[in-house]
């Protein structure tokens, strides 16, 4: 479907190993079988791949120019015309009045750390254009959410004396809550991949322990 146009792979890292492999001698050879297929099919693409862990092999097929491309707050200058750009979206995707951000809307959304990037403030202009209640966003309606409610432990406190599983438990649900529950972001920062970021949300304390003592004796 992409060919002669460009291709963005995403959260390549969670492919599984025998997977890239396929992918790699795709891209060497320039031709894909289409599942129960006979015949090759050839393909031009443009590659781009959100950076993540791959094997070694795939990692200097796809390493031809990278591209660095700096977190939402080291750009402040982008913040602002970013959350205008969505807010228009919005606006129309849901049908709107005029909806215009205040001075305080601007500097509160500059002075945030987005540590979900671009994805978090879209979240947050979605949710502010869907709660407005009149013809301006203020500092309140862009600000950080609380913290998940039915929850009376604060998200910075991790519980103490604890044993090894329960700490890591506490410890994912952490980052979770820091990257405003984009599971995706949170596997990528925490190291892990998100089927283990699942695992470690969801399962019991004795099934973590149980499976940290099966991987200490293997």
């Amino acid at each position: 479907m992409a060919d002669g146009g460009t291709l963005f792979l995403d959260e390549i890292g969670h492919l599984p190993l025998p997977l890239q492999g396929k992918l790699l001698r795709a891209l060497e050879e320039r031709t894909i079988r289409r599942v129960g297929g006979t015949r090759s099919i050839p393909f031009d693409v443009r590659l781009v791949v959100a950076h993540g862990e791959f094997r070694e092999d795939l990692y200097y097929r796809v390493n031809v120019m990278p591209i660095e491309l700096p977190p939402l707050r080291d750009r402040v200058e982008d913040i602002v015309l970013l959350a205008e750009h969505f807010l228009a979206r919005f606006k129309r995707e849901y049908e709107m009045p005029e909806l215009q951000l205040t001075a305080g809307a601007r500097r509160a959304l500059m002075e945030r750390a987005w540590p979900g990037n671009v994805r978090e403030l879209r979240n947050t202009m979605e949710r502010a254009v869907l709660l407005a209640d009149g013809a301006t966003l203020d500092a309140a309606q862009v600000s950080e959410e609380d913290a998940p409610r039915g929850s009376s432990r604060s998200t910075d406190e991790l519980p103490f004396p604890a044993t090894i599983a329960e700490l890591t438990r506490a410890a994912a649900m952490r980052m979770l809550t820091l990257c405003n529950g984009n599971k995706s972001v949170a596997a990528r920062r925490l190291g892990v991949s998100r089927p283990r970021l699942h695992r470690l949300l969801h399962a019991s304390v004795d099934s973590m322990e149980s499976n940290d003592a099966e991987d200490d004796e293997s």
